[in-house]
Protein backbone atom coordinates (compact mmCIF):
# COMPACT_ATOMS: atom_id res chain seq x y z
CA UNK A 1 0.00 0.00 0.00
CA UNK A 2 1.44 3.37 -0.91
CA UNK A 3 0.88 5.99 1.79
CA UNK A 4 1.21 9.29 0.10
CA UNK A 5 1.39 12.37 3.05
CA UNK A 6 0.58 15.62 1.06
CA UNK A 7 0.62 17.47 4.41
CA UNK A 8 4.81 16.40 4.43
CA UNK A 9 5.06 17.45 0.72
CA UNK A 10 3.18 20.79 1.19
CA UNK A 11 5.62 21.42 4.20
CA UNK A 12 9.10 20.57 2.34
CA UNK A 13 7.98 22.49 -0.68
CA UNK A 14 7.15 25.45 0.92
CA UNK A 15 10.59 25.41 3.06
CA UNK A 16 12.05 24.63 -0.66
CA UNK A 17 10.47 28.06 -1.29
CA UNK A 18 12.00 30.09 1.61
CA UNK A 19 15.42 27.94 0.12
CA UNK A 20 14.94 29.20 -3.42
CA UNK A 21 14.27 33.00 -1.69
CA UNK A 22 17.10 33.59 -0.05
CA UNK A 23 19.11 31.98 -2.98
CA UNK A 24 17.54 34.53 -5.32
CA UNK A 25 18.24 37.40 -2.44
CA UNK A 26 21.95 35.78 -2.73
CA UNK A 27 22.17 35.85 -6.23
CA UNK A 28 21.99 39.52 -6.35
CA UNK A 29 24.46 42.70 -5.66
CA UNK A 30 26.50 42.39 -3.65
CA UNK A 31 26.17 38.53 -4.39
CA UNK A 32 26.68 35.44 -1.59
CA UNK A 33 27.55 33.19 -4.28
CA UNK A 34 28.07 30.42 -0.98
CA UNK A 35 25.07 31.04 0.49
CA UNK A 36 23.23 31.21 -3.23
CA UNK A 37 24.38 27.67 -4.12
CA UNK A 38 23.69 26.30 -0.34
CA UNK A 39 20.52 27.55 -0.33
CA UNK A 40 19.84 26.02 -3.78
CA UNK A 41 20.96 23.30 -3.21
CA UNK A 42 19.00 22.47 0.08
CA UNK A 43 16.21 23.33 -2.06
CA UNK A 44 16.47 21.25 -4.50
CA UNK A 45 16.73 18.58 -2.29
CA UNK A 46 13.70 19.53 -0.20
CA UNK A 47 11.61 19.75 -4.10
CA UNK A 48 12.57 15.70 -4.84
CA UNK A 49 11.76 15.00 -1.27
CA UNK A 50 8.68 17.11 -1.62
CA UNK A 51 7.88 14.76 -5.15
CA UNK A 52 9.05 11.53 -2.62
CA UNK A 53 6.42 12.53 0.16
CA UNK A 54 3.53 13.27 -2.38
CA UNK A 55 3.52 10.03 -4.38
CA UNK A 56 4.36 8.01 -1.53
CA UNK A 57 7.91 7.02 -2.22
CA UNK A 58 10.50 6.38 0.37
CA UNK A 59 13.56 8.39 0.70
CA UNK A 60 16.64 9.00 2.90
CA UNK A 61 18.80 11.77 4.40
CA UNK A 62 21.43 11.01 2.06
CA UNK A 63 22.98 13.82 -0.27
CA UNK A 64 23.39 11.19 -2.60
CA UNK A 65 20.33 8.88 -2.21
CA UNK A 66 18.45 12.07 -3.09
CA UNK A 67 20.00 12.76 -6.44
CA UNK A 68 19.91 9.14 -7.53
CA UNK A 69 15.82 9.25 -6.49
CA UNK A 70 15.62 12.28 -8.83
CA UNK A 71 16.71 10.06 -11.13
CA UNK A 72 14.16 7.44 -10.68
CA UNK A 73 11.48 10.34 -10.53
CA UNK A 74 12.55 11.42 -13.68
CA UNK A 75 12.98 8.56 -15.44
CA UNK A 76 9.60 7.50 -14.18
CA UNK A 77 7.82 10.02 -15.50
CA UNK A 78 7.04 11.59 -12.79
CA UNK A 79 9.11 14.63 -12.83
CA UNK A 80 9.44 16.49 -15.70
CA UNK A 81 13.17 17.68 -15.61
CA UNK A 82 15.95 15.61 -14.24
CA UNK A 83 17.86 17.61 -11.34
CA UNK A 84 19.65 14.89 -10.48
CA UNK A 85 23.31 16.17 -11.58
CA UNK A 86 22.20 19.51 -10.41
CA UNK A 87 22.02 18.01 -6.79
CA UNK A 88 25.12 16.55 -7.43
CA UNK A 89 26.75 19.60 -8.57
CA UNK A 90 25.38 21.89 -6.03
CA UNK A 91 26.48 19.64 -3.59
CA UNK A 92 30.10 19.97 -4.70
CA UNK A 93 30.06 23.61 -4.67
CA UNK A 94 28.29 23.96 -1.64
CA UNK A 95 31.09 21.54 -0.17
CA UNK A 96 33.81 23.37 -1.73
CA UNK A 97 32.79 26.45 0.19
CA UNK A 98 32.86 24.79 3.33
CA UNK A 99 36.08 23.64 3.19
CA UNK A 100 37.54 26.98 2.65
CA UNK A 101 37.89 29.75 0.00
CA UNK A 102 35.30 28.99 -3.21
CA UNK A 103 37.30 27.54 -5.74
CA UNK A 104 36.95 28.06 -9.56
CA UNK A 105 33.90 26.50 -10.26
CA UNK A 106 31.86 28.59 -7.88
CA UNK A 107 33.88 32.05 -9.31
CA UNK A 108 32.58 30.41 -13.17
CA UNK A 109 29.03 30.10 -11.48
CA UNK A 110 26.08 31.95 -13.22
CA UNK A 111 24.56 32.59 -9.92
CA UNK A 112 21.50 34.17 -11.61
CA UNK A 113 20.97 30.54 -14.40
CA UNK A 114 21.05 29.00 -10.89
CA UNK A 115 17.90 30.70 -9.54
CA UNK A 116 16.33 30.70 -12.31
CA UNK A 117 16.52 26.85 -13.26
CA UNK A 118 15.48 26.47 -9.23
CA UNK A 119 12.72 28.58 -9.75
CA UNK A 120 11.32 26.69 -12.61
CA UNK A 121 11.85 23.56 -10.93
CA UNK A 122 9.50 25.12 -7.68
CA UNK A 123 6.88 25.13 -10.30
CA UNK A 124 6.74 22.29 -11.36
CA UNK A 125 6.77 20.78 -8.15
CA UNK A 126 4.22 23.26 -6.73
CA UNK A 127 1.86 21.76 -9.69
CA UNK A 128 2.46 18.10 -8.86
CA UNK A 129 1.62 18.84 -5.06
CA UNK A 130 -0.99 20.93 -5.59
CA UNK A 131 -3.11 18.54 -8.25
CA UNK A 132 -2.70 15.85 -5.96
CA UNK A 133 -3.97 17.90 -3.21
CA UNK A 134 -6.79 18.74 -5.54
CA UNK A 135 -7.72 15.33 -6.33
CA UNK A 136 -7.49 14.62 -2.64
CA UNK A 137 -10.04 17.59 -2.10
CA UNK A 138 -12.49 16.35 -4.78
CA UNK A 139 -12.34 12.58 -3.55
CA UNK A 140 -13.18 13.56 0.10
CA UNK A 141 -15.85 15.74 -1.66
CA UNK A 142 -16.95 12.60 -3.17
CA UNK A 143 -16.70 10.23 -0.16
CA UNK A 144 -19.55 12.71 1.76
Amino acid sequence: MVIMDLGEARRHLDLAKKQWESAACDAWAPEDAAGCVTNAFYAYENLVVAVAEARGREWEPSHYKKAKLAAALFSEKLLITDVSETILTLNNLRKDVSYGDPGFELADANLGDIVGDLEAFCNEVESIVATLEQEGEEEGEEDE
